[in-house]
């Protein structure tokens, strides 16, 4: 099996390589516009379900000691 290091000795002049202009042209384009934000609606719903939970083992937990309470009166 060939060593990784034996391949980019082998391969080391087109590292040196500049692509055509036109390419290079379409690369400069697309690093000067402004990056798209994609929505993070996985995260956000994600938040919206835990914050959900906690109520609901708040509301929970709030009306078994009111119950449990109420019984030993």
């Amino acid at each position: 099996m060939p060593d990784i290091f034996d391949f980019f000795r082998q391969n080391e002049q087109k590292l040196h390589e500049r692509p055509p202009d036109q390419v290079w042209q379409k690369l400069e384009q697309k690093l000067d516009r402004s990056p798209r934000r994609k929505p993070r609606r996985g995260i956000r719903f994600l938040q919206l379900w835990v914050v959900a939970l906690i109520l609901l083992i708040l509301i929970l937990t709030s009306v078994a000691l009111w119950h449990y309470t109420k019984i030993k009166q």
